[in-house]
């Protein structure tokens, strides 16, 4: 049996090796990506918040973006995600004519609910001597930042069912509004949404806004020009 990803599951803040793979049949290119999918659904969690109305975290990932970060082929991805389904570590829904599949990145029931029982022998003797005052505050911690998840996951949630993919590799997520403000901002908008495409599928890397981050970077290659102040929460840049 298996679960789905909500926004209550804890992961590290790093890429996962999990125990339960060392035991499957699955071959190394298969469990490597899966690692990468778990990561880029923890990713998505942080950075984007794309959740469905069921709170299961979903990613949209191309076979061709796949290939290229783990230096395989198109078909050797193909088997490999035919595996990870057959093992219901994953689940592909799909959207459409053109549009990508959503992936759901799923694992054993009860994998990430028992991490204290696995510790190495180095990690025990790292923890603090009195343990059940190191636990009660993490579990404040964890309060407090589900809470604050809890408080933004309805604004993320409607406005991720307005989006739409563009790019090369359909990983740039704009509204209709936010394609409108770029193309009035931005004169050569179709090449910074393929810029921003290609560079977050090459390293991995993920934006909070991508409309934001497009227009900062135009911005930032103009900064003579003027161009129109875009209200949006904080964004990254290069």
């Amino acid at each position: 049996m298996t679960e789905f990803l909500t926004a209550d599951t804890s992961l590290p803040p790093y890429m996962v090796f999990p125990r339960f793979l060392l035991d499957t049949e699955l071959n190394e290119t298969t469990k490597l990506l899966y690692v990468i999918l778990l990561d880029r659904a923890r990713l998505s969690l942080k950075n984007e918040g794309w959740t469905d109305t069921s709170g299961h975290v979903f990613i949209y990932f191309t076979i061709e973006a796949m290939a290229k970060v783990m230096h395989k082929s198109q078909m050797t991805i193909k088997t490999s995600l035919t595996s990870l389904e057959k093992s219901e570590l994953i689940l592909r829904k799909r959207q459409g004519v053109g549009q990508p599949n959503r992936i759901y990145v799923k694992f054993p029931l009860g994998t990430f609910h028992h991490t204290d029982k696995i510790l190495s022998l180095t990690q025990t003797e790292n923890c603090p001597s009195n343990r059940q005052n190191s636990i009660t505050e993490t579990d404040k911690k964890l309060s407090t930042n589900k809470k604050e998840r809890e408080k933004n996951n309805l604004s993320k949630n409607e406005r991720a069912k307005n989006l739409s993919p563009y790019g090369k590799f359909q990983n740039v997520f704009l509204s209709d509004q936010e394609l409108e403000e770029i193309k009035h901002s931005v004169s050569d908008w179709k090449e910074y949404i393929e810029r921003l495409s290609g560079y977050m599928a090459s390293t991995g890397k993920q934006y909070r806004n991508h409309a934001a981050t497009i227009i900062n970077w135009a911005r930032q290659d103009n900064p003579l020009s003027q161009q129109r102040i875009y209200e949006s929460e904080e964004y990254e840049t290069l």
